[in-house]
């Protein structure tokens, strides 16, 4: 629920409706970083909020794998290539900003109308989040796709958190430490 507010120095009442800080909501979701399968190469996690039966990924597959069997056959084709080669950078297009490690599949050399968005931790850890069909130029333009995004960026800002304090490793492909924390979606 938003709660409104007009502004004293505004002239035009009706132009001049703010969102008033007080009283944002913010939205704050327990998460945990679960491990889908440890590999020599690569492992792969995803998130899994609080009070939900499946992690990120795993809701990608069951929403699009009955309406775009090829695209999703295509992304998870090329995870098995990844996990057996290794997560270098050449598999992926890049997503996100420059200071975050965000990525999304299938690569450029694919073409396909999903994108799933994941986190690369030193190209030894996949953190897979979830994504949806691809229709518009850029992430951002898609409400769903961007806040797709949106949240593994969440994620990341914490995992390199704990990472400079320390307190969350990557050691051969898996991650030791506390897996577990809150984000707020509407930072």
């Amino acid at each position: 629920m938003y709660f409104y507010y007009l502004s004293p120095s505004c002239k035009n009442k009706l132009l001049c409706l703010f969102l008033h800080p007080k009283y944002i909501v913010t939205m704050k979701h327990d998460l945990f970083i679960e491990l889908l399968e440890d590999g020599s190469k690569v492992s792969l996690y995803s998130p899994r909020f609080e009070g939900e039966e499946y992690t990120e990924f795993e809701k990608f597959l069951l929403q699009y794998k009955d309406k775009y069997p090829k695209d999703v056959a295509q992304i998870v084709y090329r995870l098995d290539i990844i996990k057996r080669d290794g997560a270098e950078d050449r598999h992926f297009r890049y997503e996100g900003k420059k200071r975050d490690r965000v990525m999304a599949l299938p690569s450029h050399l694919e073409t396909a109308c999903l994108r799933l968005y994941l986190l690369n931790i030193q190209s030894k850890v996949l953190i897979l989040g979830n994504g949806g069909i691809k229709e518009t130029t850029t992430y951002q333009e898609d409400e769903h796709l961007s806040r797709c995004v949106n949240t593994l960026q969440k994620i990341d800002i914490q995992l390199k958190r704990l990472e400079q304090q320390q307190v969350l490793t990557v050691c051969g492909t898996k991650l030791l430490g506390p897996l577990s924390f809150v984000i707020d979606i509407n930072e």
